[in-house]
Formats: C-alpha cells, structure tokens, sequence
C-alpha cells in the first residue's frame, strides 16, 4: 500500500512541476505567486535565522533596484525551468487536484504578469502550455487520455 502513495505522490509532483515549467515558460509571466502557507513558510524561516534581520528574502513586493523585471517569488526559483517540489510535495502558485476514478485533474495556476503584457494574452498562452505539458507529464506517467482543466489567475503585475 506505501508503494501506491508513494506512487501518487511522485504522480502529483510530476503534474506540479510540469505545470510550474510550462506557466514560468511562457513569455509576459513575470512570477508564480506563492499562496499564504508559502508566504508564512518564508517569514518563519527567515524570523527563526541567525542573527536579527540581517537575512532577508525578496518579497512578492519587493523591487529591484535594476527594474529590470526578473524577479521571482519565494520558492519560485529563477529560471524558467521546474523547481522541485516544496515541503509537502507543493508548488509555490500552483495546485492539482484529481478525485477517484476517470475524472480530469484540475490544475490551477496563480502568476503575476509582467508589466507592458496584457493579462487576458498572458492567460490565453499559459491554459494550453500547462494543458499540454500536465498531459505530457500523465502520459508519461501511463495514464491514458488524461483529461486537464487548467484555471489561470493573475494575482499582481509588476
């Protein structure tokens, strides 16, 4: 029975960093916003440090002196590549969730959009790319005829 869970815990991560790859791949997707349990994560880890405050991570707001727009979020990583799955095999701005049986996988994806991009395009590109690599992801995985809806919401642009 281990074997099993673990087999769909591997499936689950597999699906998050696929959709994860796919969204941060696609141009006018500045970041992935992470959801609250990541922003606590974050403060937690950065309030139970050494030293007082002389650490200090780059918040979903902060800027760059540079402007130039790279930034990411907590647990994000930086390249547009798949992170690893976070504590708890999670994903910062994406959840997937598949009931028993044939049902299709939901996944959903929270983004900032880059500033100059119109959310509405950035939207439109990111539902078939993480479609497309979440079925890729299953297929691989030998599920057969995985069906994905794919919810896209931009949380911020910066």
């Amino acid at each position: 029975m281990s074997q099993v869970m673990s087999g769909d815990a591997q499936l689950h991560a597999a699906v998050l960093r696929a959709a994860a790859g796919a969204a941060k791949d696609t141009p006018g997707v500045a970041f992935l916003r992470p959801g609250l349990g990541e922003l606590l994560r974050g403060t937690v880890a950065r309030t139970a440090g050494t030293g007082s405050g002389s650490r200090s991570a780059p918040g979903p707001d902060s800027r760059s002196a540079s402007g130039s727009g790279s930034r990411s979020a907590p647990g994000t990583g930086s390249g547009g590549g798949s992170s690893p799955p976070g504590r708890g095999g999670r994903v910062s701005g994406v959840r997937a969730d598949h009931g028993p049986g044939p049902g299709p996988w939901r996944i959903r994806v929270h983004l900032a959009v880059r500033r100059g991009h119109r959310a509405l395009d950035v939207v439109r590109a990111v539902r078939p790319r993480v479609t497309a690599a979440v079925q890729e992801a299953l297929r691989t995985a030998g599920e057969a005829a995985p069906e994905v809806a794919v919810t896209v919401t931009v949380t911020d642009i910066t």
